[in-house]
């Protein structure tokens, strides 16, 4: 359901839906609060039609960015991408959405005490502003000895950093710190990486891959659990596939992360 439908539900309180959206996104209730954050693109589109409710609209994001649940500000961080495109295509109509309103929400999140928020930016950002700004926190987060999740989280979204940053950094920072994850004590975290492992290999060269990642997962397809023994082995053609010649095999990598075969290119 759209979330215009739930902002136009008739109610007691005989508001505009402007003033209804403002309301919930202030609510007491966490979720009224993630309704509203979740479905943000659809209330910028639905409210695109008056520059003047659409920079309230704006103020509300804003607002509702600085929100002291953090399950709620990482919600809103996986929708900035796509307002950022719809900005982007509207900006000729909205020139001042983008630079006063997102673009500090941006800047912002980059100090969030919330360690989740540093993965979900990676795509969005530039090569050298990656390198610059998020790698060296990524990889002492990596090396997160007090909590779980936090190592957890990193591994989950290694293959995007790694993609982001590109083979030199890769090999040079981001492997190292693979080769730790993937010998983590707790299987969960093994599991994981056993899961983005192709993605890993794929932005490596053929000597990183033969010589550090095979034997890694040789362990784990060898790993004394048996649910890493199990993703490791779904993994395991994705694996192999990496090791092909893009030029001749047509294998390469599409932008959300998956395996593709270019068609064949006749004489």
């Amino acid at each position: 359901m759209r979330i215009s439908a739930f902002l136009d539900i008739p109610g007691q309180d005989n508001l505009t839906p402007l003033a209804r959206l403002e309301k919930y996104a202030f609510s007491d209730n966490i979720f009224n609060r993630q309704i509203i954050a979740r479905g943000l693109l659809d209330v910028l589109r639905d409210f695109s039609g008056n520059e003047e409710d659409f920079l309230t609209v704006m103020e509300i994001v804003v607002r509702l960015s600085e929100d002291a649940e953090p399950t709620l500000r990482t919600e809103l961080m996986e929708q900035i991408p796509q307002i950022a495109i719809f900005l982007q295509e509207s900006r000729p109509h909205f020139p001042r959405a983008f630079s006063e309103y997102l673009l500090p929400i941006l800047v912002r999140y980059l100090t969030d005490p919330n360690n989740k928020i540093i993965c979900k930016m990676i795509p969005m950002l530039g090569r050298q502003a990656v390198e610059q700004a998020l790698l060296p926190r990524f990889c002492d987060l990596c090396s997160d000895v007090k909590l779980f999740q936090v190592r957890k989280v990193c591994a989950a979204n290694f293959g995007d950093v790694c993609n982001a940053v590109g083979q030199e950094a890769t090999e040079k920072f981001l492997i190292p710190k693979f080769l730790e994850l993937c010998s983590d004590s707790a299987w969960g975290m093994r599991k994981v990486c056993a899961e983005c492992f192709m993605a890993v290999s794929y932005t490596t060269s053929s000597e990183v891959r033969r010589t550090n990642l095979s034997p890694l997962f040789i362990n784990l397809i060898s790993d004394p659990c048996r649910w890493v023994r199990q993703t490791a082995f779904q993994s395991l053609g994705p694996f192999i596939s990496t090791f092909a010649n893009p030029a001749s095999a047509g294998l390469y990598m599409k932008e959300d992360g998956t395996l593709s075969i270019r068609p064949p290119i006749e004489d």
